[in-house]
């Protein structure tokens, strides 16, 4: 894996759209993240996915490197593209700034379109006051290991939420629904499980279906 020593730029954007656009909207998403990744060393993993049956309701995990690279996928011609059709078809747009905290990939690179065979989840917890550096004990040892032994997970990012410390998301991709069901009969999942409920206030799980899934593969990035 390549280690990443500067902190990335880690966000999650939720994204209202309108029907009539739906399509417009996946065919430019595809293709600045397609260019993207092709093109932008410093763009390390995008991931483009929805809540609802309709796809009006969707996610998006962005990483960079940093800033400067954030700076150039901002200024290059496909998120120029990407951004006409936005104007046009989101309705509301909500962004969550994320310190990331772990962020791991499989050693290959990851290019998925379509993407709805993957199994995508994202967690939105609130840990307890106080028990942040508790809670980042616990997860963060528990993904490594699941990341390096379960070759059908493929991603798993933890941040959190940079205005609200007791916040955090957890986004986690599989190859497949069977690999993430076979990940929940692990020791590890159940360790984890038993270790971090006293520690979590709410957890909200929502499984995500995936429209384009892309990064350049090896990252590890860990928070000191």
């Amino acid at each position: 894996m390549t280690k990443q020593s500067v902190v990335p730029l880690f966000r999650l954007f939720k994204l209202e759209i309108t029907a009539v656009e739906r399509e417009n909207f996946v065919a430019v998403g595809t293709q600045n993240l397609t260019t993207s990744i092709q093109n932008e060393p410093g763009t390390l993993a995008m991931y483009t996915s929805h809540v609802d049956p309709a796809g009006l309701h969707n996610r998006v995990i962005e990483v960079y490197r940093d800033a400067a690279s954030y700076e150039i996928h901002a200024h290059s011609p496909q998120f120029a593209a990407f951004q006409t059709v936005a104007k046009r078809a989101v309705t509301q747009q909500t962004v969550v700034n994320l310190t990331p905290k772990l962020l791991l990939e499989q050693s290959q690179p990851l290019y998925r379109n379509p993407a709805n065979e993957a199994f995508i989840q994202l967690m939105a917890l609130t840990v307890q006051p106080g028990q942040t550096a508790a809670y980042q004990a616990v997860v963060v040892p528990y993904l490594q290991a699941a990341m390096a032994a379960e070759p059908g997970l493929q991603v798993g990012a933890v941040g959190q939420v940079v205005d609200a410390p007791d916040q955090w998301v957890i986004f986690t991709v599989y190859q497949d629904l069977a690999a993430f069901k076979a990940h929940c009969q692990t020791a590890g999942f159940k360790q984890y499980q038993a270790a971090a409920q006293p520690l979590i206030q709410t957890a909200d799980a929502t499984v995500l279906t995936g429209d384009t899934l892309v990064n350049h593969g090896g990252l590890a990035f860990t928070a000191e």
